[in-house]
């Protein structure tokens, strides 16, 4: 009979064939739910605790994804930099965790704005780590397109939590018109705010007022059109070049044949 240990291997090994290959899509999937979610419970009771435990499926994905990345170059380079990057990924993962989860039990402020700067790191390093993934690939898939998405979606998450923390330390930092948010709708809403500024949409029924909050929120919009005007000159110049290759490949082949 086969050990406990072989047992593992083969689960761990079935579930990494079938994940890995879609795990940038799965990734979009986590992001799309955590936004999605969040507006849909309440903001308190099992609605917080639901919200904490989809936030925390979330930093497993990302972590996974930004683990396993291509080996394309220098292979040991690669694999130290893959190493370093999952340290990096699970230490930050790790203690948003316990931030998180302190923050629930104890309904301390200073937990939470632990628990808030904590996630703006875990998803400013995942951005920049998917980032790098985007600009390094060469054909254009179903994963590239999800992949592309996902950073998309971290930036405005990453700004988000950025403006939250920022809202910690300067409470007029944002005029919220009429509709002042409560304490726990604060990171819905600031979140809503920054996603509205990366797509450059602006309502107006949230302002900057501070020097820091306008000028954070002018770098997110600017980022959010060059990340998107870089994207598309990207993707479309890759898909010329996997056109181009594949017309000469067949040209080849018909070549041969005849």
């Amino acid at each position: 009979m086969p050990s406990d240990s072989g047992i593992v291997d083969q689960m761990r090994s079935a579930i990494g064939s079938r994940f890995l290959p879609h795990r940038h899509t799965a990734l979009l999937v986590a992001l799309v739910a955590l936004l999605g979610v969040r507006p849909m419970i309440s903001d308190t009771g099992a609605g917080n605790a639901t919200y904490s435990v989809v936030v925390m499926l979330v930093l497993m994905v990302a972590v996974y994804t930004i683990q396993v990345d291509e080996l394309v170059g220098g292979r040991e380079l690669l694999l130290k930099q893959r190493k370093k990057r999952g340290l990096v990924g699970w230490a930050l993962a790790l203690v948003t965790i316990l931030l998180r989860l302190s923050a629930i039990a104890s309904s301390s402020h200073q937990l939470a704005t632990a628990s808030s700067i904590s996630l703006l790191l875990f998803f400013g390093f995942v951005a920049i780590t998917e980032l790098r993934a985007v600009l390094r690939q060469r054909t254009v898939t179903r994963e590239t397109i999800s992949m592309s998405i996902s950073v998309y979606l971290l930036l405005g998450l990453t700004w988000g939590f950025f403006f939250i923390v920022l809202f910690d330390f300067q409470p007029h930092a944002f005029n919220f018109g009429s509709a002042v948010p409560s304490d726990q709708q604060v990171t819905p809403v600031l979140i809503y705010f920054s996603l509205t500024t990366l797509a450059t949409v602006g309502y107006g029924d949230i302002t900057p007022v501070t020097l820091q909050a306008r000028y954070a929120a002018v770098s997110e919009g600017i980022a959010g059109q060059f990340y998107l005007a870089i994207l598309v000159a990207r993707l479309v110049g890759m898909q010329m070049s996997q056109s181009t290759i594949e017309a000469v490949e067949e040209k080849v082949e018909d070549s041969d044949s005849k």
